[in-house]
């Protein structure tokens, strides 16, 4: 099967591969194992039939439950769904001002604040949507079949998702931070083809 960076579904809201990354010993991410996307409520009959021959077995929804059940997610029958929300945190901290300002120099998009990028990575809770996240990363040992991990637009959970995964897989940074800011790149493309997404309301315009 043909390997591309971001899949060519019809609806898809960026919609990425994370295989084909190198880590610092030279090792390849393999391919159809790790899928990273925005809302999945619009894909088409023939992007859920592409997604089954891809492999698709697992879907892991990071959205709070009022979200998926405004925009349920659509899948294909062989997938197995799993809504984990990394929110809300529970633990009542605040940040020094020194975790902050490396966050603040990490993260490029300001629509979330280091405070919430923080606590995605500390808060209890969290802590264990991350370990299940793992967990079923472990579980699918079968070649050719994928995990797929989304929130609404794909950036800021799922974004801390593939950063946690791809650092643990010993990916460099600035591949990490290529990956992170691939998202712009892909929603001003399809910004010029004139399509839009309001992942806050799961429609297309």
């Amino acid at each position: 099967m043909e390997h591309n960076r971001v899949l060519r579904l019809e609806h898809g809201i960026n919609f990425r591969e994370l295989g084909g990354y190198e880590n610092t010993a030279g090792q390849t991410i393999k391919w159809q194992k790790l899928l990273r996307c925005g809302g999945m409520s619009l894909l088409t009959n023939r992007d859920l039939t592409y997604l089954d021959n891809y492999g698709l077995r697992y879907d892991i929804d990071l959205r709070q439950a009022n979200e998926a059940e405004m925009s349920p997610d659509r899948y294909p029958k062989n997938t197995k769904y799993i809504n984990t929300s990394v929110y809300p945190f529970t633990d009542n901290r605040r940040f020094d001002r020194r975790l902050k300002r490396l966050i603040k120099r990490m993260v490029v998009d300001d629509s979330f604040n280091a405070q919430t990028y923080a606590q995605m990575v500390t808060d209890s809770h969290a802590v264990k949507v991350w370990q299940n996240l793992f967990a079923t990363l472990l579980t699918n040992d079968q070649p050719d079949q994928s995990v797929l991990f989304h929130c609404a637009a794909g950036k800021d959970r799922t974004g801390v998702a593939g950063a946690l995964i791809m650092t643990a897989l010993d990916v460099p940074r600035e591949t990490i931070m290529q990956d992170y800011l691939l998202t712009n790149a892909v929603f001003m493309a399809a910004e010029q083809y004139g399509y839009r997404y309001d992942y806050y309301q799961g429609q297309c315009w």
